[in-house]
Parts: C-alpha cells; structure tokens; sequence
C-alpha cells in the first residue's frame, strides 16, 4: 500500500490555495491526513494532478458523529467554483 503526496509546486494546488483565498480571505498551510489511496496514486502515475480537499469539521473528522455545518458546503462549493475558473 502507498501513500499519496500532492505535488506542492503544481498547478491545481496553487489554483486551489487561490481560490480558498478569495473565499476566505486566507489559505490554510497545506497538510495531509491520508495514508493510503491507491486509486489516487494510480491516477497521479497517469499523470493527473490530483488535489484532495474536504470542507467538514476537523474537530469531527473519522468520529462517529462525523459533521459539518451547512455554511462550509457553501463556502466549499464557492471554492469548488472559484476553483474551476482558475483552471
């Protein structure tokens, strides 16, 4: 089993930090919590520049009560838009 990293000087990262931006006002530091995601390493050798987001509660993140407020959907399908006009 692989684990994945996201190239930090890729084009899709850079676009996705700017579009955080313009929602929020500020991008978070990249950082990663995934092991292994084997069908995201095969499409990274295919070459694909595979990003991977999430707009939930970290503070709910894996729990049993996993969660996420409706204003974050918002915010991330306005990143999700902000996104794909920079690309």
């Amino acid at each position: 089993m692989e684990g994945i990293a996201c190239r930090l000087d890729s084009p899709g990262l850079q676009a996705l930090k700017e579009a955080i931006q313009a929602v929020r006002g500020v991008a978070p530091t990249p950082f990663s919590l995934t092991g292994s995601l084997p069908l995201v390493r095969d499409l990274q050798r295919q070459g694909c520049d595979v990003q991977i987001t999430g707009f939930g509660d970290m503070t709910y993140y894996h729990a049993p009560n996993e969660q996420a407020r409706l204003e974050d959907f918002r915010q991330g399908f306005t990143i999700l838009r902000e996104l794909l006009v920079r690309l």
